[in-house]
């Protein structure tokens, strides 16, 4: 029944912002750790906390080095959510560093709603709808234009 509660409110959701999009199993293997840890970090506090928050960006660093196709993947996946104050134009920057390759990437996620079929995340994790819009517009935009987002 939660399962089928779940699906509905993806349903309701995938109808004011697009499409349900479930990314490639080799993306989400990269992703839910990240998100797994962010989750974590939403219910903890103090020194645990601070730990899963270095933990998640050290697996976000670790992406922004993978040049594949699932770490292309991820990063576009990641837009979708809220990869932290300073992470986030790092995240748009490293996506555009990457060129035309992106690009069916960001149009396949840019009206997106991300779906994980064996996790369920918060609603918190998501990224502002106007952020996100304005982030996947920044990206394709500058691809197009043959540059890149941001400082080398």
């Amino acid at each position: 029944m939660k399962a089928f509660i779940v699906l509905l409110l993806l349903a309701a959701q995938a109808s004011t912002t697009g499409v349900l999009v479930v990314p490639s199993a080799k993306a989400r293997a990269l992703v839910t750790p990240f998100l797994d840890l962010r989750s974590q970090a939403e219910s903890s506090t103090g020194a645990q906390q601070q730990s899963e928050f270095e933990q998640s960006e050290k697996i976000l660093a670790r992406l922004f080095r993978m040049k594949t196709p699932a770490s292309d993947e991820a990063l576009v996946v990641l837009m979708n959510y809220y990869v932290g104050e300073a992470l986030g134009p790092d995240s748009v920057h490293e996506v555009t560093v990457r060129g035309k390759r992106m690009l069916p990437l960001l149009l396949r996620y840019r009206k997106a709603t991300v779906s994980f079929p064996d996790r369920s995340y918060p609603p918190s994790l998501s990224v502002e709808r106007d952020i996100r819009e304005r982030n996947f517009e920044t990206a394709i935009k500058s691809i197009k234009e043959g540059k890149v987002f941001g400082e080398e």
